[in-house]
């Protein structure tokens, strides 16, 4: 859908008498009309307009604002607003107001469509508009739309569109599927935080003098876009760029989306609305500049496989972290607009959300991620059809990502695009990075390094917080009372208690690698080899929201997960707080109700 909000080069909307009010002009106030079906009175607010053409002084926010004084206008015949209701509502009354309808003799030829998707539209009802500028009802029978559209094919003096109201009624009031904010962090916890940083209380004031500190909280921070990012896996990145594929936007969009999410959360904690607007300008910036992120295609001619195969994880990484911002601006900041709204919606849709949202299986840190972010799309943009998708995906990920004896012999066989993949105990051994024995809370990416496990196990808890707060329990949070048996729970604990092996033995170094050459954790480790250095600075990060869900919430006894929680909050770096999806969960969800 074109957002397409400037100025008219050409000759403005001026005409003989144009400007002179008549009588009626405020319709705030104005009843549903009379053709409207019985019991149509709920006025329907747009989510958003966007205009495909707009005079700067006549823009399609205009439109709704219940004044007949003012209007929006743009050149050309075929020019159109749409409005976007925020999700399907039952449509029974739609009315509009003309600019100098009438006054000077002039009759617009207009035409209204619907869509659910706002990518398809089915006509609704095509005519001329009244010699009049009050509110002009139109005749339709119902229909169950989320967007509606009035396109103008010019008027009988000029080839302008001047409308002045587009009012649209309801049977119902409209009512959003899902909690907002409810990406990661709902208004309660947000609320709850910032009353213990403004009371001076830990850990949370340390925390967030850590956030105000760190690189992505910089008050002059600039965003870096790029209109199409080709990423590749570390290992092929100097074989593409010997074979002339360049490398762009890599660092930037995952960085930028870390500064988004932090200066958001900033903005509400501290009130600054400096925050907000750099949050709201690096949003801003990408969705206007980014139109793909490159995957699949090219290939690398002699092994078919794809050049730029971090595409995935460079929309999971920055698409969550951009979802988080954008949502806490959406419903706390007033300077958000329904144009933003607008243009944030259609960049996800039309970027990120063929990229993520059938996962992948080639690691349960890409999986999820992926996940995380689809998730976040479909609540962001109310989308119940793809939020279920989604979740779906989710519900059999969160068990195929870690092992519990009642699987049997072997782990659960991940999903993608409904059919299972890696069945043989072979392939699963593969993807699992061959463990000498699966044990309860095993996480696939456990053998391959401590990292990547965070990475993955993070998002899973990301989600299963983001659909707490949506009141879906269908979530790695989820108890199996048939085997007594909580797979986050014991994952945690499990993958604890290996990175504190690990900082016992760096001396709570992170990052660095471990001595003697050769060593691995003592107690219970089920693979053949450890990584030197743990798999960096994601291997501390990711544990307070499961933590806080299960031992908080709860009550669970989590003894390991406690310990290195503790451990890591009198770490003094930033470091170890942030880094591709991962940020700030000490700060957002200690002791969160």
């Amino acid at each position: 859908m074109a957002a397409v909000l400037v100025g008219c080069a050409g000759d403005a909307d001026t005409g003989a008498g144009e400007g002179s009010l008549t009588d009626g002009d405020q319709v705030i106030d104005q009843k549903p009309s009379s053709l409207a079906a019985p019991g149509c009175t709920v006025r329907l607010a747009p989510a958003s307009l966007v205009a495909s053409v707009a005079q700067a002084e006549n823009p399609a926010a205009n439109v709704a604002d219940g004044n007949l004084a003012t209007r929006w206008s743009g050149r050309g015949k075929g020019a159109y607003v749409t409005a976007d209701l925020g999700a399907t509502q039952s449509i029974c009354g739609i009315s509009l107001g003309w600019y100098n309808g009438g006054v000077d003799g002039r009759i617009y030829d207009y035409a209204l469509s619907t869509s659910t998707d706002g990518r398809t539209f089915s006509p609704l009802v095509s005519g001329k508009s009244l010699p009049s500028t009050s509110l002009q009802p139109i005749e339709f029978q119902s229909v169950n739309a989320r967007y509606v559209r009035l396109t103008v094919n010019g008027n009988t003096l000029n080839d302008y569109a001047s409308v002045t109201e587009l009012q649209i009624t309801g049977s119902a009031a409209p009512a959003s599927p899902f909690v907002h904010p409810g990406i990661l962090v709902s208004k309660e916890q947000l609320d709850f935080v910032k009353a213990k940083i403004r009371n001076g209380e830990q850990p949370w004031s340390k925390e967030y003098q850590l956030a105000r500190g760190s690189k992505p909280a910089d008050r002059s921070y600039v965003a870096a876009p790029v209109p199409v990012v080709k990423c590749s896996t570390p290992g092929s990145k100097q074989k593409a760029i010997d074979l002339g594929y360049e490398q762009a936007g890599c660092d930037s969009i995952v960085n930028d989306a870390n500064a988004a999410y932090t200066q958001a959360l900033l903005w509400y904690y501290s009130g600054d609305a400096q925050y907000a607007e750099n949050a709201r300008g690096i949003l801003d910036a990408w969705a206007r500049t980014l139109t793909a992120i490159l995957f699949d295609q090219p290939r690398f001619p002699d092994n078919n496989s794809q050049v730029y195969a971090n595409g995935h994880f460079a929309a999971g990484w920055a698409g969550t972290n951009f979802l988080r911002a954008a949502e806490i601006l959406r419903y706390t900041y007033s300077g958000w607009t329904a144009a933003d709204t607008a243009l944030q919606e259609n960049h996800f849709r039309t970027v990120y959300w063929d990229l993520v949202k059938d996962g992948w299986t080639g690691g349960q840190n890409r999986t999820s991620v992926m996940n995380e972010t689809a998730l976040d799309i479909a609540i962001f943009t109310n989308d119940l059809e793809k939020y279920e998708y989604v979740v779906r995906q989710v519900e059999h990920s969160s068990k195929a990502m870690i092992y519990m004896p009642s699987d049997g012999g072997q782990p659960l066989s991940p999903i993608y695009q409904g059919r299972p993949r890696y069945t043989s105990g072979a392939e699963l051994a593969s993807i699992w990075s061959n463990p000498t024995r699966y044990i309860a809370g095993l996480e696939q990416e456990t053998c391959r390094d401590l990292g990547h496990t965070q990475m993955g196990m993070s998002s899973l808890a990301n989600m299963a917080e983001t659909l707490r707060i949506q009141g879906d329990p269908r979530s790695a949070y989820g108890d199996d009372p048939e085997h007594d048996e909580n797979r986050l729970r014991e994952s945690l604990e499990l993958n604890a208690d290996y990175v504190l092996q690990y900082l016992d033995n760096t001396r709570n170094r992170v990052g660095v690698e471990v001595s003697p050459a050769g060593w691995m954790p003592a107690r219970n480790w089920p693979c053949s080899s450890f990584s030197k250095n743990a798999g960096g600075h994601s291997a501390v990060m990711g544990w307070e929201i499961g933590y806080n869900e299960l031992h908080n919430r709860r009550g669970i006894s989590m003894p390991k997960t406690e310990a290195l929680i503790a451990r890591v909050r009198a770490m003094s770096s930033a470091s170890t707080r942030f880094g591709n999806h991962i940020g700030w969960e000490t700060l957002t969800h200690a002791g969160a109700p």
